[in-house]
């Protein structure tokens, strides 16, 4: 099947992109375009105007100040893969990068492209809501920032408004002792889809778990923060938590608990409940082994 006619815009600014997404009374930005496309040629989505991100420079880089982490939308997989200050202050959104589709895929998809998009199994989403992150969105005459939590408002349904562009995430550092770790499950071992993932990030002050984000993906509309099994970890110290069965068996089944799953061709709703245990038991066990704190 043939991509139909549309007109293909390559600005140089993010002014720029805006006001022909603000003009276009039928318009969409791209990137790496390895969902856009895909809907555009198989008919689900159909646009008179496609406006190209990959020429504005200020997308494509990854900078920090003493607060924060600042990750550019139009950033490949792969270049947040082999990134060293994501490698060295981020490596679970290296781990997730690396578990996204195939080489090609990898090479070609954005880490904007995958938020934005909105499934329900994008893999960068869930490490990225453990971590706190939020997002920037600029459009021609204003600029949002807005949590993540808040951004994923359902399946393939987000928080960007008309004209609006998302440039960057933004990751809160932490100034105490962190472990982060992103585990998935997929039917396959390479271009696979989530049927199932867990996203954890804790940190320690004095050795004592002071702040919990677990995350836990494909198993809701948007990937699902566990309040419960957050409660399960806090205030525990990571040689109880990492020595103690039954503290991590409890925050593994109150995530399966705070879970919403559905039945589909991959996988049942029980099913999926039961991963969810699975992967975020190992997680919250990888998490404090990674801490050096046992």
């Amino acid at each position: 099947m043939y991509l139909p006619d549309f007109k293909y815009h390559k600005p140089k600014t993010i002014k720029e992109a805006s006001a022909i997404l603000l003009k276009s009374g039928n318009a969409a930005p791209i990137a790496g375009g390895t969902d856009l496309l895909v809907e555009i040629k198989t008919g689900l989505r159909q646009f008179r105007d496609i406006v190209s991100l990959s020429g504005i420079a200020e997308l494509k880089q990854i900078t920090e100040d003493d607060n924060n982490i600042f990750i550019g939308s139009a950033l490949t997989h792969s270049e947040i893969i082999h990134s060293n200050l994501i490698q060295e202050k981020l490596s679970a959104l290296a781990e997730a990068a690396s578990k996204i589709g195939s080489h090609q895929i990898r090479n070609s998809g954005t880490i904007g492209g995958n938020l934005c998009t909105g499934a329900s199994c994008a893999d960068t989403a869930p490490i990225l809501m453990a971590y706190d992150a939020s997002v920037e969105l600029v459009s021609e005459n204003e600029t949002r920032i807005i949590n993540l939590k808040k951004f994923l408002i359902h399946h393939h349904q987000t928080d960007v408004r008309k004209g609006e562009i998302l440039t960057k995430i933004i990751v809160p550092k932490r100034n105490c002792i962190t472990g982060a770790c992103f585990e998935k499950f997929g039917l396959r071992e390479a271009a696979s889809i989530s049927v199932a993932s867990s996203a954890v990030v804790l940190s320690f002050e004095n050795g004592i778990c002071s702040d919990a984000g677990i995350v836990i993906g494909a198993c809701g509309p948007t990937p699902v923060f566990s309040n419960k099994a957050s409660e399960v970890i806090l205030g525990k110290s990571a040689k109880d938590i990492y020595g103690n069965n039954d503290i991590i068996e409890s925050a593994a089944i109150a995530a399966s608990e705070d879970s919403l799953p559905i039945d589909d061709i991959r996988g049942s709703a029980d099913y999926r409940r039961e991963l969810t245990k699975v992967l975020t038991r190992r997680a919250i066990h990888n998490v404090v082994k990674r801490t050096g704190l046992v």
